[in-house]
């Protein structure tokens, strides 16, 4: 099992990496591509957003599928890949859209490695290992982005298109997988394999499904149009910090938000998920408003309620990384699960492109459209407490 929790925990570990890159180079590469002082800043900035997480929720779905068709491992293999070859291309962007076209082609690689990698190690770990273990694998991401910010750190004064070069070393992560990691046996010993991906419409899954997907939906929505993207250029273009400003301030929240996510294992473990994931949505949601709209000039201080933002926010996918595979039989769980978790960042690429046009609407104040944009996490919290619970075990 530590072979697969080592592969699993890097694929989602550079999944973070990938997804932070365009987030901390926004600022220079749509500069440097329409302009810095065009009226449109936020649209485009926000638009290249919208159509990565499109990829993405594609992603989620066409390898979560694939991983009930074809195997685990071997769609994981597929997505990581696709993801690490799209991102080097991202380095020779020349205009908005090719820009948006490699995000695109690399959110569909990305989609597919959260609900493959859960589903992987789920299967394949001890039950009384496997809340811990979903809960480090957690952590991955937020590292991945910390990754990047270093990355980023000592990169992006040579140019922000070399940055993204980085996102090419995933790809020596698949010959890891196809030498060392089987199919899990609770996988391999299914006779009849999924057939066709909307099967997990059927009413018999429809409750568990909508609420998981609503979830997915507010926390990916919540987070990329209130935190995730936002918070960098925001430190930058509001705040007046410079590089290292939004290093730290990104060191704090993802540090934090690693913390989170380990964290919630020991949580699930003693109480009532639908309990932490109703306190983790509404105090994310406190912190994140309490941050953009305090805050009017960068000071030191503001790594504190970030710190917050990071913890709370965390423990959120830590939860869902435990809690989704306990909803789904194995013959659907990663089609299921790449529905919920990653196409409902369809709608979440609505909410981004909301959040950029409300920008403008602002007159530019980035804060005060992602401090708006927070109370998508109240939502989730309310959404939360309609989940159904389960028995800590993986249906069959």
């Amino acid at each position: 099992m530590s072979k697969i929790l080592i592969a699993v925990w890097l694929g989602w570990l550079f999944d973070g990496l990938d997804s932070a890159l365009y987030p901390l180079v926004a600022n220079d590469a749509i500069s440097e591509l329409v302009g810095s002082e065009n009226p449109s800043f936020g649209f485009f900035a926000s638009v290249v957003v919208v159509i990565f997480l499109l990829g993405w929720a594609c992603g989620g779905y066409l390898f979560g599928y694939l991983g009930d068709r074809i195997g685990r491992a071997r769609a994981l293999s597929y997505s990581i890949l696709t993801y690490a070859i799209f991102t080097g291309f991202t380095a020779f962007s020349d205009s908005v859209l090719t820009l948006s076209v490699f995000r695109f082609f690399a959110g569909l690689g990305i989609g597919g490695e959260w609900a493959l990698g859960v589903a992987l190690l789920a299967e394949s770990s001890e039950p009384k290992k496997r809340i811990m273990s979903t809960a480090f694998l957690a952590t991955g991401f937020p590292l991945g982005y910390l990754l990047a910010v270093v990355s980023n750190l000592f990169i992006s004064p040579f140019g922000w298109r070399n940055v993204f070069l980085v996102g090419v070393i995933p790809a020596l992560l698949v010959f890891y997988i196809r030498k060392n990691i089987e199919e899990p046996a609770m996988w391999s010993e299914i006779k009849e394999k999924i057939q066709s991906p909307f099967v997990i419409f059927k009413k018999e899954y429809s409750y568990n499904l909508w609420v998981a997907f609503t979830l997915g939906v507010t926390f990916t929505l919540g987070g990329w149009a209130s935190v995730v993207f936002w918070l960098p250029v925001w430190i930058e273009r509001t705040l007046g910090g410079g590089l290292f400003e939004k290093t730290i301030t990104i060191f704090a929240l993802m540090g934090a938000h690693a913390v989170g996510c380990y964290l919630s294992g020991p949580l699930a473990m003693r109480f009532r998920k639908k309990t932490i994931l109703f306190l983790s949505y509404m105090l994310t949601f406190l912190s994140t408003a309490f941050l953009y709209f305090y805050f009017k000039s960068y000071t030191s201080l503001v790594l504190i309620p970030a710190m917050f933002v990071g913890f709370f926010f965390g423990i959120i996918p830590g939860i869902a990384a435990i809690y989704f595979p306990e909803l789904f039989p194995t013959k659907i769980r990663t089609t299921a699960k790449g529905f919920c978790f990653n196409t409902g960042r369809i709608i979440a690429a609505l909410g981004v492109l909301a959040s950029g046009h409300l920008v403008n609407v602002f007159h530019g104040n980035i804060g005060l459209a992602a401090g708006f944009m927070s109370v998508i996490f109240f939502i989730g919290g309310i959404v939360s407490l309609f989940a159904p619970e389960t028995d800590g075990k993986l249906p069959v």
